[in-house]
């Protein structure tokens, strides 16, 4: 009786130290864009009415990210086996296609997370008139965005 009394408080005690691990940390990186318009030269939140995008990867099928969606800011995957990323936008009738170029490290979120991307914006390129100019706000996207983070404004 006694050995199984020993048995099970070691048995207790050997379990209790063992921990399971979780991973509550999101480890894909997302770029963030905002819509703006200038307003005597000061930059003003802007709101489309109805934005379509895909995300163009070369050699696979486009992707759906956004479908007539009303919205003043967008999140989008960057490519991590490129060092450019792209999409197309519609606004109502209107087309014009991003070019992201960007520089990639990876880095150790911890064991349990594994590796995460964190991507520097070197430049922004788009191909029609509907997107007048755009600013880097902040280069550098990671895992660890912070709730308001934007990286780039696109001025309409």
């Amino acid at each position: 009786m006694k050995s199984r009394i020993l048995l099970f408080i070691i048995s207790v005690l050997v379990s209790s130290c063992i921990s399971v691990e979780t991973c509550d940390e999101d480890s894909s990186s997302v770029l963030v864009t905002k819509f703006k318009t200038l307003k005597d030269e000061i930059p003003t939140d802007s709101v489309v009415s109805a934005l379509t995008l895909y995300g163009i990867r070369e050699g696979m099928p486009d992707s759906l990210l956004y479908n007539s969606f009303s919205t003043s800011r967008f999140e989008v995957p960057l490519n991590p086996h490129q060092d450019f990323s792209s999409y197309v936008l519609q606004i109502g009738d209107q087309f014009d296609t991003l070019k992201v170029t960007h520089h990639q490290e990876i880095y150790m979120i911890s064991y349990t997370c594994g590796f995460g991307n964190l991507f520097t914006i070197e430049n922004v390129e788009n191909s029609n008139a509907m997107i007048k100019s755009y600013t880097i706000v902040k280069d550098m996207v990671d895992a660890a965005n912070e709730e308001n983070e934007e990286h780039i404004w696109l001025y309409l």
